[in-house]
């Protein structure tokens, strides 16, 4: 058996500076509480060589000297915890959030089971380098260790920086060289030590264990096992996420198209780097814009939600962006912005096989944003594939959604199966139909003169009876021999040279008794 831990010290900084490269190389500080009982809660290595400590007040923090201070956000919090689990996943399925000593424990930590991952990724050392590095893609400065039970790893990972192995058999003699901080130990046993002389793990390890439960009772026994690294237990393993997720609280708020894409850009970058740890895609984006009151008297903040549902599915952050970008052209969020949060449902990777032969097809990218400038400029819901809806009343359709055939089948989907298609003149072409038998058997059209050679029909269709236009007619459709120049009308004849035929529907409108060419069927 053998467990690996990642550790993000530091963690309520890290999570904000995961999103905000600028304030790398700073002294950053993260503030909780309001005023008066504001406090420090986290700071960066540069801010406390500086003289900033925790607990410290804002007044206190200020006066160390030129640093970053920011909120503590629990939201930025929250989607830093998933960065760091998909890090975790990329090597082992069977991953737990670090254990919680307390209710307000920072989800600083990781543990993923490794137990025959050096068939796939190599030694030990390899892997704690590879989840090192995993962890600088989205952001954080991490601790990764492994040992052969997940304590000590957790204990390791908190106590060394960089990468640490600890072979099995060695975990007290490697422990023991930590302090008792880096177990995490409640305060009042930290206290309690201290008082004892104790100071190391080593020094915690070497006490007698039934004198330590006399005076700590089994929770001193516990924790007597964790520094000596004895202390095993089974993993909780967390579930793949259903959909990822990133969000940031703004400084300030934002009301300018071009300072939002420049924020929604490093949330999308960051969204698509996590969809390409797990080799997933998106073709489903979710963004909740929360907006600023429009006054002060703690009124609650609307939400702006904008959602794209994509073609195909989709993993590059520049395309994403310039599709919101031109979404919030057209629908603008009205109030400056406070929140983002986006949300993307995972899918399978898009693949595709070209052909020596086949001439290329649009890519669904550039055809997706080409409809949209299309759609920004003529209005919603104007663009799209006409369909049929639940109706006999000709010329009714609905607008739905524009594919490529290659997306339809990437999708498992088939909206649009391949039939034989009319093709419907707008506005229909008058003609006179002579019959034979109550039959069309002669259709006459724009100077054209065709015997119909077969037929069929007639197929009624009526409605409307029940509002202020009813309709009903007869439809039929016919063989006739037809020839289609280049610039006349489908039924005109001038000196043909190559006669074929051609199925058309023509239709007998019962209320104005008058006869009329529909369409041509392809």
């Amino acid at each position: 058996m053998a467990f690996a831990c990642i550790f993000v010290p530091d963690f309520p900084v890290q999570a904000v500076m995961r999103l905000d490269p600028e304030l790398r190389g700073k002294a950053v500080v993260i503030f909780q509480g309001a005023p008066p009982l504001t406090r420090v809660l986290s700071a960066n290595s540069l801010a406390r060589e500086l003289g900033v400590e925790l607990e410290m007040t804002k007044l206190q923090a200020e006066a160390c000297g030129p640093i970053e201070w920011r909120w503590r956000s629990a939201s930025q919090e929250a989607t830093a915890q998933a960065a760091l689990l998909d890090c975790a996943w990329t090597i082992s399925p069977r991953i737990e959030q670090g254990p919680k000593q307390a209710e307000d424990a920072l989800p600083d930590t990781v543990v993923l089971d490794i137990a025959g991952c050096q068939k796939l990724f190599g030694s030990h050392k390899k892997i704690a380098g590879d989840l090192k590095r995993v962890a600088e893609g989205v952001g954080f400065e991490a601790q990764v260790a492994i040992a052969v039970n997940p304590e000590a790893a957790i204990c390791a990972a908190r106590g060394f920086s960089g990468t640490t192995v600890v072979p099995e058999g060695k975990e007290s003699e490697i422990l023991g060289q930590l302090s008792l901080a880096s177990l995490s130990p409640p305060a009042e046993l930290l206290e309690t030590l201290r008082r004892w002389g104790v100071h190391t793990c080593a020094e915690f390890a070497a006490l007698p264990e039934i004198a330590v439960i006399e005076r700590l009772g089994q929770a001193g026994r516990r924790w007597q096992r964790l520094a000596r690294g004895t202390e095993v237990r089974p993993l909780l393993v967390e579930e793949f996420p259903s959909e990822f997720e990133e969000c940031m609280d703004l400084d300030f708020p934002v009301d300018l198209l071009e300072s939002l894409l420049f924020v929604l850009n490093r949330l999308l970058e960051q969204l698509c780097l996590r969809l390409k740890m797990h080799v997933l895609a998106t073709n489903e984006l979710t963004v909740t814009l929360t907006l600023q009151p429009g006054d002060s008297r703690g009124k609650e903040p609307l939400q702006h939600i904008r959602k794209l549902r994509l073609p195909v599915p989709v993993k590059e952050a520049k395309f994403l962006l310039k599709l919101l970008q031109l979404d919030l052209q057209a629908h603008s969020p009205g109030a400056p912005v406070t929140k983002i949060h986006i949300v993307a449902l995972p899918t399978r990777a898009r693949t595709r096989q070209l052909g020596l032969f086949l001439p290329p097809s649009p890519e669904p990218e550039a055809l997706e944003v080409t409809l949209a400038r299309i759609e920004n400029t003529v209005g919603e819901g104007r663009v799209g594939v006409p369909a049929l809806v639940d109706s006999h009343r000709p010329g009714a359709f609905r607008q739905n959604r524009f594919m490529l055939r290659e997306a339809q089948s990437e999708s498992g989907r088939n909206e649009f199966p391949v039939h034989a298609a009319l093709r419907i003149f707008r506005p229909p072409l008058p003609a006179k139909v002579e019959l034979q038998e109550k039959r069309p058997a002669v259709v006459i059209c724009e100077g054209a003169r065709r015997a119909v050679l077969a037929l069929a029909g007639p197929f009624r269709a009526k409605g409307g009876w029940w509002s202020e236009s009813p309709w009903a007619r007869d439809e039929w459709d016919v063989l006739i021999a037809a020839l289609r120049p280049k610039y006349e009308s489908p039924l005109a004849i001038s000196k043909p040279t190559k006669e074929e035929t051609a199925l058309y529907r023509i239709y007998l409108d019962l209320r104005s008794n008058s006869w009329f060419v529909e369409g041509i069927y392809d």
